[in-house]
């Protein structure tokens, strides 16, 4: 079982390098990020309105719920809707994505505010908060900074799973040399 686990460390070291080869793409090609967010964000909302529809068909005459079928069809139609002004949905997604960043601003200034008597923290989360909600407002009233904004974080992810699986393809790698190592002393 153990050498099956730590055979393939070269399979997670070649994720990783991919992963980092993806997230130099989401930073050279933030529109082209946001674009492919807002199409998956549509092809969701279009499927579970779908879905929707689908089971009310399906449910037993008891089960049918004629809300549950509006709310379906609406779901649907505003999926169909998204999917045909793609520009627009990109814009209300980096909007969504700004107040979301100004909520957790405020959260932010707020939790500081309460602590800034008692430790540096506080003093800190303040900081924290004011940056964020610069960040915010900058977001809200200019799209283009949202997209970068978005694609950024993005891709921070992207990049900080690739150099932690490429690391963890060489502890596995050193691993399994140890793990057979002790397999051959008590054999």
């Amino acid at each position: 079982m153990l050498q099956i686990l730590f055979k393939k460390w070269w399979v997670i070291l070649l994720q990783g390098i991919l992963l980092i080869i993806l997230s130099i793409f989401i930073f050279n090609n933030p529109t082209a990020v946001l674009a492919g967010l807002s199409l998956w964000f549509t092809i969701i909302v279009i499927i579970t309105g779908l879905a929707g529809i689908i089971s009310w068909f399906g449910a037993g005459k008891y089960e049918k719920d004629g809300m549950s079928l509006l709310w379906s069809v609406i779901t649907c139609l505003f999926g169909l809707l998204m999917a045909f002004n793609l520009l627009d949905t990109m814009k209300i997604i980096t909007l969504i994505f700004g107040l979301w960043v100004l909520m957790s601003a405020v959260f932010l200034f707020r939790l500081g505010w309460s602590l800034k008597n008692d430790n540096t923290i506080g003093w800190i989360l303040l900081v924290a908060g004011g940056l964020s909600v610069a960040i915010a407002v900058m977001m809200l009233f200019n799209i283009g900074i949202g997209v970068i904004a978005i694609s950024t974080l993005l891709g921070l992810q992207v990049i900080f799973t690739g150099i932690s699986l490429v690391l963890l393809s060489f502890a596995k790698k050193k691993l399994a040399g140890v793990f057979s190592a002790q397999i051959g002393a008590l054999k």
